[in-house]
């Protein structure tokens, strides 16, 4: 056959092809939506337990997919360490992300977690058990998705539906966002009016949400963009605000200087200990190439490096943030621990459920290298939690 008689019938596989990746992509690919339910006046605590408190402890975690695991064994070797579950060591929990799934988990009600779970050990151990059996489930799609949707290029990478069962499952269809032990606040993108939006289980805020659903808030503040779909809170009214949410870590992925305002305009008068655990930092790219290659970067060359640059940004100017808090308050109140590790041989991505394994060796680094400012935050939190 010529090469004339190809043409025609290569043009009509390539449409045929478009037209498919198209019609999946608008019309196949999941959504993820919940019914905005009023929360009703009983339900509002508006007083959270930490008037009678002398030193107000703060656990805010960072984003970072599987590398969650990361900051849950160092949570784990810190809670051996002070004899106390990390339920009862802190007093206000936040996360962004994979971050919210740990704060909100460390805090769900002892009689659930025993009646689905039975003798779960610590309510870290448990965690640390979901995340190495659910990642692969979460973090991996079929064959014909990861082909029509481009690898995440066209439509979120990852499947909806399975971030949802998986929370729903653990967390219950029941369980209500003010039933948590403890105060939680979650970071969560409002995706129509472009600003992040504390999910908060205490205070007149409550008032604000679009769910008092647990499962519901986590998934709509653990969908990453372009990683899962963002959730439709849907109402009955025309009125869009605070309907569309996702994962807050484009804008605030260490949401400290936010949790710290927000609890210091509550309780002026506290002292107040804040421990910041990060998920590990990858390495740039062009830390390891000459300036010959580098020169030669366009856009995606310079792509993961900016992302990774925009994480280090926000943590870094939280930092300085508190450090300027620090300088300007009393002697002593306002403390805080900021633990961290770099991610490198081997390279864990966010999404890697395969290099999974490798996430203790991190931890157990990050302990190593850290240990001076570990020893010193467990001896803030054996003293702050008698």
């Amino acid at each position: 056959m010529k090469t004339w008689q190809l043409t025609p019938i290569i043009l009509l596989l390539l449409a045929t092809i478009g037209i498919t990746i198209y019609i999946y992509n608008h019309r196949f690919t999941e959504k993820t939506k919940f019914h905005r339910i009023p929360i009703t006046e009983e339900a509002i605590i508006y007083e959270a337990p930490l008037k009678d408190k002398e030193t107000i402890n703060i656990l805010i975690l960072d984003g970072g997919g599987v590398r969650g695991l990361i900051p849950l064994y160092v949570l784990q070797y810190i809670e051996r360490q002070v004899g106390k579950p990390i339920n009862e060591i802190f007093d206000v929990f936040s996360g962004v992300s994979t971050g919210a799934i740990i704060a909100t988990g460390i805090n769900i009600p002892m009689k659930q977690l025993r009646e689905q779970y039975g003798d779960y050990g610590s309510k870290i151990d448990l965690l640390i058990k979901l995340y190495k059996s659910e990642s692969k489930y979460l973090f991996s799609t079929p064959w014909y998705h990861k082909i029509l949707t481009g690898a995440g290029m066209f439509s979120p990478r990852f499947m909806g539906d399975r971030l949802h069962q998986v929370l729903k499952f653990h967390y219950s269809e029941n369980l209500k966002f003010t039933d948590l032990e403890k105060p939680v606040i979650m970071p969560s993108l409002d995706i129509y009016t472009g600003r992040v939006h504390l999910f908060k289980n205490y205070g007149e805020e409550i008032a604000e949400l679009p769910s008092n659903s647990v499962y519901q808030l986590v998934v709509a503040a653990s969908s990453a963009e372009g990683v899962f779909p963002p959730v439709d809170f849907i109402t009955s009214s025309r009125d869009l605000s605070h309907r569309y949410f996702a994962d807050a870590a484009v804008s605030e992925n260490d949401p400290t200087s936010m949790i710290l305002l927000d609890i210091v305009e509550k309780y002026p008068n506290k002292n107040f200990y804040i421990l910041i655990m990060g998920s590990g930092t990858p390495p740039l790219r062009s830390a390891k190439d000459s300036y010959q290659d580098i020169k030669n970067w366009g856009r995606l060359q310079w792509f993961p490096d900016i992302i990774t640059d925009v994480q280090r940004s926000m943590d870094t100017q939280q930092l300085y943030a508190l450090r300027i808090a620090k300088l300007l308050s009393p002697k002593g109140r306002i403390e805080f621990d900021y633990l961290n590790v770099k991610v490198n041989n081997p390279k864990v991505g966010i999404f890697d459920y395969e290099s999974i394994d490798s996430l203790k060796i991190h931890a157990d680094r990050l302990i190593e290298e850290n240990k001076p400012e570990i020893d010193q935050a467990i001896e803030h939190l054996k003293e702050r939690s008698e």
